[in-house]
């Protein structure tokens, strides 16, 4: 493809996207992140509980700034459930994993959705609001 007409842009792209990227979604994060000019996050960062066992893995963490990110697009929500559980009960679940992993670190986690996206501006600011709360 190097030498294909009209490719940087997608070079640059796959470069960008990496491999911990679990979809289109948080590939579109990270690279808000790159263009609004935010600190690079850990993708897929493990939350543990004290005696070692996962807590959680969070789409993107800023462990220097103790924030943590989740990015909730609708297939989460569908490809997590566990079988005969409801929509609610998932929902639910995943609430308590997500108390639980502030609980353990004590660090704000904020979550975005596909409509953050579109206002990128207005996200970057989000997510620097959320570094200074979490310095407070």
């Amino acid at each position: 493809m190097r030498s294909w007409a009209n490719t940087l842009h997608l070079q640059v792209a796959l470069r960008l996207a990496g491999d911990r990227s679990e979809s289109v979604g948080e590939t579109r994060v990270k690279l808000l992140c790159r263009d609004q000019g935010l600190p690079a996050p850990l993708q897929q960062y493990e939350v543990r509980r004290p005696d070692g066992r996962l807590a959680g893995r969070v789409d993107f963490a800023w462990p220097g700034l103790r924030v943590l990110l989740e990015f909730d697009g609708l297939q989460k929500y569908h490809r997590f459930r566990r079988a005969g559980e409801s929509l609610e009960e998932m929902i639910m679940r995943e609430k308590r994993r997500e108390d639980l992993i502030r609980e353990l670190t004590g660090w704000v986690l904020i979550r975005l959705t596909w409509a953050d996206l579109g206002r990128p501006a207005a996200t970057a600011a989000r997510i620097r609001r959320a570094f200074v709360a979490a310095a407070a």
